[in-house]
């Protein structure tokens, strides 16, 4: 038994022997036929090389974050999509990580395709929406709509609790996608004919509504006389000459059907009063009390511009969530709100929930007729509420006569320059209030809140952490193709040279 074992092992070590002599003499002897091995396997090596780039092989994200991978809640989001998207994109390369994320979208939905712009494959478009060098844009159509979408400044935020760079790339095409292909299409109607804001001041804020699949117009109560039946929203803008008494009435009407506003407003000057606009605030028990906050928490206010600052934001509220933890607000000249105490507003059947506050160090200044020394002498110092939502439950009675209950809301605050194009060039030279921080998205997630639009993915993905993490397979495929084909040369050519320095 112990002999027939040796022959075995002789028999293996004989053949590889063989091998071995077999593969010296007939490709290491001849330097020709070593160079011309060398020469097939970097030829094999550039070939599939070569191959991997035409094949167009899909994508392999090895990042933590998955930042170059469109998530499974965007994928079933999108497959829902029926209707045909075009998504545009300029200033962007084809072999760039946007196209690379658009091609995801359209490999998930064949409903959705991109395509390039430049003058050469749709001059038409590039010259409708002014595009010029430099700018990096995404115009995305479906049917009748369309959304605009700035990827210099809408594809990034940033984490003021983390002090991180948060990429919100795929959430704003995702959701752009979605809100143009919804049902759920909320009207606003902006009132007009009270010095409220005029539409031209108001152009970024109406832009990024229509864009999020809000219809957008105006109402004059004079003319119609009535809240139309098919308005979702009744925005009021910062009134400066007060309501008659049945424009008044129409508004009180359109709250008692379940109606929901927005409603805000700036400092007036000198003694105008306006009864019967408060007379509709008093269905919610809330009344603003004229003046303008200092604020002069730490690192809360501008330099010597206290009227300037950022306010506390709200955690917990589906309107301001993101903002708190992702984003600020500035305000300017800010007003503070009042409410009735807690029985009266019982009463009344509202609830209350606070969006928007100053700190405990402000100020409030009521005279407005003094310069800020004199004014602040009397100034009240405290922690003001500037933004809130007023649930207002309605007892009625339905179809059947049973007796239920309907709600208006109303979202108001204190302030109203901030969501307008107005510029204040000791904040900024260059953009307007709505863009700084995020004051335009409090009153697009208001407006939301108020149109039931709740169908918006939350997907940030953390571009300060994107370390590589593969998984075995990838690890594997990234090992083979980096590392193991240039070192399978490298090692038969330092066996070629050992094999022939022994020989000499």
């Amino acid at each position: 038994m112990k002999n027939e074992n040796q022959d075995i092992i002789q028999e293996k070590i004989t053949f590889k022997e063989k091998l071995s002599l077999k593969f010296r003499k007939n490709w290491i002897t001849s330097k020709a036929v070593t160079i011309l091995l060398v020469l097939i396997l970097f030829a094999a090596y550039v070939c599939i090389n070569l191959w991997a780039q035409s094949a167009e092989l899909p994508e392999i994200d090895i990042t933590e974050n998955k930042i170059y991978t469109i998530s499974d809640a965007s994928k079933q989001a999108i497959e829902k999509v029926q209707d045909d998207v075009t998504i545009y994109a300029f200033g962007f390369e084809e072999d760039g990580n946007l196209i690379k994320l658009l091609k995801q979208y359209q490999d998930t939905n064949e409903k959705i395709k991109y395509e390039i712009l430049t003058s050469e494959t749709n001059y038409e478009m590039i010259q409708k929406y002014d595009l010029k060098d430099g700018y990096y844009i995404l115009i995305i159509k479906s049917g009748d709509s369309e959304k605009v979408i700035d990827g210099s400044t809408e594809f990034s935020t940033y984490d003021y609790t983390t002090y991180q760079s948060i990429d919100v790339t795929e959430q704003t095409i995702t959701n752009s996608i979605l809100s143009l292909n919804e049902e759920n299409k909320p009207k606003v109607y902006f009132l007009q004919g009270h010095g409220e804001y005029d539409m031209s001041l108001m152009q970024t804020l109406t832009a990024y509504l229509q864009n999020e699949a809000f219809e957008v117009s105006q109402l004059n109560l004079i003319t119609t006389g009535n809240v139309p039946d098919d308005c979702d929203i009744l925005a009021i803008l910062t009134p400066t000459s007060d309501f008659i008494e049945i424009e008044a009435q129409a508004i009180k009407d359109y709250i008692n059907k379940g109606g929901n506003i927005y409603y805000s407003t700036d400092t007036l000057s000198g003694d105008i009063t306006l009864p019967n606009v408060q007379s509709v605030l008093d269905e919610y028990g809330v009344s603003v009390d004229n003046g303008y906050i200092l604020e002069y928490a730490e690192n809360n206010s501008m330099a010597n511009a206290p009227y300037n600052f950022m306010p506390q934001i709200s955690s917990s509220h589906t309107i301001t969530a993101d903002i708190y933890s992702d984003s600020y607000m500035w305000l300017s000249y800010s007003a503070r709100l009042r409410f009735k105490d807690d029985n009266e507003l019982a009463n009344l059947h509202v609830t209350k929930e606070n969006l928007l506050s100053s700190s405990e160090q402000a100020l409030f200044i009521t005279n407005l007729s003094t310069d800020i020394s004199q004014a602040m002498a009397n100034a009240e110092q405290g922690k003001y509420e500037i933004g809130s939502v007023l649930t207002k439950t309605i007892p009625t009675t339905n179809e059947n006569g049973e007796e239920t209950s309907i709600s208006s809301k109303m979202v108001i605050v204190a302030t109203g320059n901030f969501c307008s194009d107005y510029i204040r060039e000791e904040m900024s030279k260059e953009y307007p209030l709505s863009y700084l921080g995020s004051n335009k998205d409090f009153t697009i997630n208001a407006m939301s809140y108020l149109g039931d639009k709740g169908n918006h993915l939350t997907i940030r993905k953390d571009m300060a952490n994107s370390t590589y993490l593969p998984t075995q397979d990838e690890n594997r495929v990234v090992i083979i193709i980096t590392f193991m084909v240039p070192i399978i040369i490298i090692t038969i050519g330092i066996m070629i040279g050992s094999y022939r320095k022994k020989r000499k």
